[in-house]
């Protein structure tokens, strides 16, 4: 149910991302202004997520996950309005369904994952990302070729809505002991972030984890786009790489989880999984016309491997670390970090891409960032050790 929910809000929020290059043109923007659109629904989901532990107290987790779904429905329907107001106002309910999803989602699975397990079980429930990111890589480049792109932006908000009925059932094993009383309030959107930033070990993930949100977002904002616009690729093509990118984070995710598991630390698995999307990240700045299309791909689905295949580790260890009780609030404020990286990731590498005249200046960006986070996790573990 969880894994549901989560593919249905990140097929969402990939959908303007597929649809930049052929959609931009009517909206009277740049494609390359589609990272200013991503910043700021993932600045929603930073406050969404933030508010939700207290929703999640009031209403229980499943219900939260409901209204995630009918901010996705809604979302969709008005950004299919094809005015840029709209298309803003859409962003904004993709925003806070994304938000809602992960502190509801490890309320659940916290309770739910045996300890031997939890990384992977995590994991599984975090392919949603990618799924939902590749099944948007397939199926919206199809519609394309039968229908205009708000008509496709429709079908998918009709689509989505089924999710509801999907989810109801789980509400009777899930929603219980509720905290009617409980209130939302201004001052308590700081104090998950306050009692994340005064537990060390979680402090040094949500740190780490706004660099590798920062490399997720812009690969996957740019990759079609980058591939179409730089490299000559048609939108059905460059839709197939992407989805195969997605596709290995999906399966990264799960084999993440199980070394995470079984062979090595959380914290070292993450610590590499910064290196390698860092080598991706340079041999992306370098691609050209005369790459064979074969070895593109196989770079993007290494990329997407490491760039998408790193959260379940990540959430798997914050709900470890968090108080008894405080899953759901210690997630929201890990997700700030997170989501601030994603929010700030896709407009600064169009920033570059527009000042430099091409992509490859954003991959280096993006590369240089997770070898330092990589090398800062094992680093500052050894500090603290020591």
């Amino acid at each position: 149910m969880t894994l549901a929910v989560q593919s249905l809000t990140a097929l969402a929020l990939a959908v303007p991302a597929i649809l930049a290059p052929v959609a931009a043109a009517d909206l009277g923007a740049a494609p390359a202004g589609i990272g200013n659109w991503v910043g700021f629904a993932y600045m929603v989901a930073m406050f969404a997520g933030l508010l939700s532990g207290t929703l999640v107290g009031r209403w229980g987790p499943v219900r939260v996950l409901q209204a995630a779904v009918v901010c996705v429905a809604s979302g969709l329907a008005i950004g299919a309005g094809a005015h840029l107001a709209t298309v803003i106002l859409g962003g904004a309910l993709l925003g806070i369904a994304h938000g809602f999803v992960n502190p509801a989602s490890s309320t659940i699975l916290a309770s739910a994952a045996p300890p031997h397990m939890r990384s992977m079980i995590f994991s599984i429930k975090q392919t949603g990302v990618p799924l939902g990111a590749a099944v948007a890589g397939a199926i919206v480049p199809a519609l394309l070729l039968h229908t205009g792109w708000r008509s496709a932006v429709m079908l998918l908000a009709m689509a989505s809505a089924v999710f509801l009925a999907l989810v109801a059932p789980f509400r009777s094993v899930y929603d219980r002991d509720l905290k009617p009383g409980e209130r939302l309030h201004p001052r308590g959107l700081a104090a998950p972030i306050a009692e994340v930033w005064g537990n060390h070990p979680v402090r040094d993930l949500a740190l780490t984890s706004s660099v590798f949100s920062l490399v997720q977002m812009s690969f996957g904002t740019y990759l079609v786009s980058y591939l179409k616009l730089g490299l000559g690729y048609s939108l059905l093509a460059a839709g197939l790489v992407f989805s195969a990118s997605q596709v290995a984070g999906v399966l990264g995710r799960i084999v993440w989880g199980a070394v995470a598991d079984r062979l090595l630390a959380p914290r070292f698995v993450l610590a590499l999984l910064g290196v390698l999307m860092a080598g991706c990240g340079f041999a992306a700045a370098l691609f050209g016309a005369n790459w064979p299309m074969m070895m593109i791909a196989l770079v993007c689905v290494l990329y997407g491997a490491s760039a998408v295949g790193w959260n379940g580790v990540f959430l798997a260890e914050v709900a470890r670390l968090a108080p008894e009780g405080r899953v759901a609030i210690v997630t929201g404020g890990t997700q700030f970090f997170t989501f601030a990286g994603v929010m700030l990731g896709p407009p600064v590498f169009g920033a570059i891409v527009s000042i430099s005249g091409g992509y490859g200046a954003g991959f280096v960006f993006i590369a240089v960032l997770p070898l330092a986070a990589g090398f800062g996790l094992l680093f500052f573990r050894r500090i603290r050790s020591g």
